[in-house]
C-alpha cells in the first residue's frame, strides 16, 4: 500500500497540472476570438445601379457583298492597238461616249471601197431596170446585180459590227475606274482595262442565308455593319431565291440601301434576326461574373440592423442571352428596382457587406 501513495500522488499531480494548462488555453483561445470579434466586419466598395429594361431581338451577323446597279469591267472583244483614251481614269463619262478607241483604218478603208462598188453597182441596177422596160435586157442580168447589191450591203454591215467591237462606249452615266494603259498599247481579247462604276447613290447588299437560320422576306429592313462593328445604316430586303444551294444549304438573299458611301466589292456585315423578341434586362458587362455553373450578378440588399455597411451582396443566376463591350442583356427572376453591382464586382462573395463609390449608386 506504501508503495502505491507515490504514484497516486504523481497521477493526481499531473491531472492538475493538466486542468491548469488546459484552463489557460482555454483562456487564451476565448480572449482571440474575442479579440477578433472587436475588429469590424471588411466590406468592398463598388458601383452599382438599377438594370435596365429593353426589348431584344436575337440576331445573328452574316458576311454580304457590295454591289452597284449600275456596274460594269471595260472589256475588249477582239484584240488591237489601243489608238484612243478618250475618258482620264477617275473622271465621269456620260452615256454613248467612247471610253477605248482601238486601230481600225484598215477596216474603214475597206469599208470605203465596198461603199464605193455598192454605189456603182446600185446606179447599174439603175440603168438595167430602165433597160428592162424597154425589153433591152433580161429579168437574170437585174437579178445578179440585185445579188451583188445585197452582197455589198451585207459585208459593210458586217464591218460595222466589227467597228462596234473595236470602239468601246459607256454603256450608261458613270466613272472611269483607274487603268494603266496608254495610246499604242496592244490589248488581247478579253482583256479588262478599267472598272466603270453607275453614278446613283443605290447599293445592293448581296447575302447568303443558311438554311433555318431566319425567316426572311421582302420588304424587310436589316442593319449594316463594317468589319469593325461599327453600323452604317439600314437596308431593305428587295428579293429572297426561292431556292436553296444543295453544296452550302443556304439561300440567296439582296438588300437595298440608299444613300451609303460603299464600294462595289466592299465586304460588311449584314444582322438578321433570328428568333422573337423578349424582354431582357442590361447591365454594363462589368457586373457578371462567371463560375463553373456560369453566369451570375450580384445584388446589393440592404444589410441588417447595426451592420457597418449599407449592403450586403447576394449571388443571382442569369441567363446571359448577348454581351458586347458596352453592355450585357441576360433574363434573370430579379427586380428591377433593386440594385446590382457593377464595377468591383469581382471583388464580392456571397455575404460580403458593400459600400457604394462616394456613397451614391455609381450609375
Amino acid at each position: 500500500m506504501r508503495k502505491l501513495i507515490p504514484w497516486l500522488v504523481t497521477l493526481m499531480t499531473c491531472f492538475l497540472v493538466t486542468g491548469a494548462l488546459a484552463t489557460v488555453k482555454y483562456q487564451q483561445i476565448t480572449a482571440a476570438i474575442a479579440y477578433g470579434a472587436s475588429f469590424p466586419e471588411t466590406y468592398e466598395v463598388v458601383n452599382a445601379q438599377q438594370p435596365g429594361v429593353v426589348s431584344y431581338t436575337p440576331a445573328r451577323r452574316l458576311g454580304g457583298t457590295v454591289r452597284r446597279p449600275q456596274f460594269s469591267e471595260i472589256t475588249t472583244e477582239i484584240g488591237g492597238r489601243i489608238v484612243a483614251l478618250p475618258v482620264p481614269a477617275g473622271s465621269v463619262a456620260q452615256k454613248g461616249d467612247v471610253l477605248v478607241e482601238l486601230f481600225s483604218a484598215d477596216l474603214t478603208a475597206r469599208q470605203d471601197a465596198l461603199r464605193a462598188e455598192q454605189r456603182l453597182v446600185t446606179m447599174q441596177l439603175k440603168r438595167s431596170r430602165a433597160l428592162k422596160e424597154q425589153a433591152l435586157i433580161s429579168q437574170s442580168d437585174i437579178d445578179i446585180q440585185e445579188s451583188q447589191l445585197n452582197a455589198l450591203d451585207a459585208q459593210i454591215s458586217a464591218i460595222d459590227a466589227q467597228l462596234t467591237r473595236l470602239t468601246i462606249r459607256a454603256p450608261f452615266a458613270g466613272q472611269m475606274g483607274i487603268y494603266t494603259q496608254v495610246v499604242g498599247d496592244m490589248l488581247d481579247a478579253g482583256e479588262v482595262v478599267a472598272a466603270f462604276t453607275g453614278l446613283g447613290n443605290e447599293r445592293w447588299i448581296d447575302f447568303n442565308v443558311p438554311q433555318g437560320l431566319a425567316a426572311i422576306a421582302v420588304g424587310d429592313t436589316i442593319n449594316l455593319f463594317d468589319l469593325d462593328g461599327e453600323a452604317l445604316g439600314m437596308a431593305t430586303i428587295t428579293v429572297v431565291s426561292d431556292s436553296i444551294n444543295a453544296n452550302t444549304r443556304t439561300f440567296a438573299v439582296r438588300a437595298s440601301a440608299q444613300g451609303l458611301e460603299l464600294k462595289h466589292g466592299e465586304l460588311v456585315q449584314v444582322e438578321v434576326a433570328n428568333g422573337a423578341t423578349v424582354i431582357a434586362f442590361e447591365l454594363p458587362p462589368s457586373g457578371v461574373r462567371w463560375d463553373t455553373e456560369g453566369p451570375y450578378i450580384f445584388q446589393l440588399n440592404e444589410s441588417e440592423a447595426g451592420a457597418q455597411r449599407p449592403y450586403r451582396a447576394q449571388s443571382q443566376r442569369i441567363t446571359l442571352i448577348d454581351k458586347t463591350a458596352s453592355r450585357a442583356l441576360f433574363i434573370a427572376n430579379i427586380n428591377e428596382q433593386s440594385l446590382f453591382a457593377t464595377t468591383g464586382a469581382f471583388k464580392l462573395n456571397d455575404g460580403v457587406l458593400a459600400q457604394l463609390v462616394n456613397g451614391t449608386n455609381g450609375s
